[in-house]
C-alpha cells in the first residue's frame, strides 16, 4: 500500500479492505487541481508502479460543495533524503520507459503545481515553444501575485525572444533530437520519501507533463531545496546522457531551475528574495545566450526591444541590492486545508467519487 502520512493528509480511510490515504484541497482550483493531481498520479502507476502510490479516484465531498478529495494508497515512509544513487536509477528508468501518447510535449489537461495552474494542458511538437509557454505563463502567474519588477519583466523578453531558442531550440536543430519524457514535474524532497520497511523509494504530489528530461533535475539545482547537493544531479547524468550540446548542460539546468523559482514567487506574497535570483540567473543567461541567433525556433514571447536591452542594463546593479527581501522557507505546495476529523470520517458517506480506475 502506499503514500506518506504527514502535514499534508488530512486523515486515513477504509475502502476495499485495503488501507488508503486522502488528500483535500476546498479553494476554487479545488477541482481543477485534483483531477489534473489524479490523472497524471495514474500516468505515472501506469508507467513506474514501483514508485508511484497507487491512485483510486478524485472526487467532490458532497456535504462540503466546495471541498475535493484525491484517495491513493498509503505507504508509511521516511522523509530523510533519498539515497542519490538509488534515485538517479529509479528516476532514470521512469524517463527512459515513459512514452508520450501524441509523441509531443505537454499534457492532455492542466497540471497543477501546489496550487498554480501550469501552461502544460496542450501538446507541442517543440519542447522550446512548450517550455516557452510554461515559462510565460509563470511570469504573467507572479506579476499578478507580486506586481510587475521592470527589471524581470525586461529580462523575461529577453529570454523568451533569444535566450530560449539559442539555449533550448538547438536541441532541436541540426540533426538533434529529444523525447519526451514524462516528469513528476515538482521532484523535491518533499515530494520524495522511501519506504521504511523496503528501503523503496516513491514520488507523490505530482505536477506531471510530458517534457525534455533534464527538466526533472532543473530543481535539483534551486538553493532553497536541499537537494541542491551536486550528488544528484551528478549521478543522474551517469543514468541518463547528457543531452548535446553537453557542455551546456548546466545552463539549461539553470534556466530549468528559473520556473521552480518563478513558481516559489508567484505561491508567496512578496516573494522579493525569489525574484531576485531569477533575474541574477537570467542575466546570466542573457549574457551568454542573448544574441548570435541561428534559426531560432518560435516562441510565444513578446519581441525583444533595444529598450529593454538597455534597461535590464542600467537597472540591473541597483536591483540587486532593492529587491533582497528575506527568504521565505515554506513551499506552497506544502499548504493544504487541514480538515475536522468529522469532515474525514463521513468521507465515506459523503464522497461522490469522479473516476476510480
Amino acid at each position: 500500500m502506499a503514500i506518506v502520512n504527514d502535514s499534508k493528509i488530512a486523515g486515513n480511510m477504509i475502502l476495499y479492505d485495503e488501507v488508503l490515504t486522502s488528500k483535500y484541497v476546498s479553494d476554487e482550483h479545488g477541482e481543477p487541481q485534483l483531477k489534473g493531481e489524479y490523472t497524471g498520479m495514474l500516468e505515472l502507476y501506469n508507467t513506474a508502479p514501483q514508485i508511484t502510490p497507487k491512485p483510486y479516484g478524485w472526487g467532490r465531498v458532497t456535504s462540503e460543495p466546495c471541498l475535493y478529495f484525491y484517495v491513493c494508497d498509503f505507504i508509511p515512509l521516511t522523509h530523510a533524503m533519498p539515497e542519490p544513487v538509488k534515485l538517479a536509477k529509479v528516476i532514470a528508468d521512469l524517463h527512459k520507459t515513459s512514452v508520450s501518447p501524441t509523441g509531443k510535449f505537454g499534457f492532455h489537461l492542466p497540471t497543477y503545481d501546489g496550487w498554480q495552474p501550469q501552461e502544460v494542458g496542450q501538446w507541442d511538437d517543440s519542447w522550446s515553444s512548450c517550455f516557452a509557454r510554461l515559462l510565460k505563463g509563470l511570469w504573467e502567474l507572479d506579476a499578478k501575485m507580486n506586481g510587475n519588477w521592470a527589471e524581470l519583466d525586461a529580462a523575461m523578453e529577453i529570454t523568451l525572444a533569444q535566450v530560449i531558442p539559442r539555449l533550448i531550440g538547438i536541441l532541436e536543430r541540426d540533426g538533434r533530437s529529444i523525447k519526451p519524457c514524462l516528469i513528476h514535474g515538482d521532484l523535491w524532497e518533499t515530494n520524495i520519501g522511501t519506504d521504511a520497511t523496503t528501503g523503496n523509494i516513491y514520488i507523490f504530489d505530482a505536477a506531471v507533463y510530458y517534457a525534455h528530461n533534464e527538466m526533472e533535475i532543473g530543481i535539483w539545482r534551486v538553493n532553497h531545496h536541499k537537494m541542491k547537493a551536486k550528488i544528484y544531479r551528478q549521478e543522474y547524468a551517469k543514468q541518463f546522457k547528457k543531452s548535446d550540446p553537453v557542455e551546456e548542460w548546466d545552463d539549461r539546468l539553470k534556466l530549468y531551475g528559473v520556473k521552480t523559482k518563478l513558481m516559489y514567487s508567484a505561491g508567496v506574497p512578496g516573494g522579493t528574495n525569489i525574484r531576485q535570483q531569477v533575474v541574477e540567473d537570467l542575466q546570466d543567461l542573457i549574457e551568454k545566450y542573448g544574441g548570435n541567433l541561428t534559426n531560432p525556433v518560435s516562441t510565444e514571447s513578446t519581441n525583444y526591444t533595444a529598450a529593454n536591452a538597455i534597461a535590464f542594463s542600467e537597472n540591473n546593479e541597483a536591483a540587486r541590492v532593492h529587491h533582497g527581501g528575506p527568504h521565505v522557507e515554506n513551499h506552497p505546495s506544502d499548504t493544504f486545508p487541514t480538515q475536522t476529523e468529522d469532515q474525514v470520517g463521513n468521507l465515506e458517506q459523503t464522497a461522490e467519487a469522479v473516476v476510480v480506475p
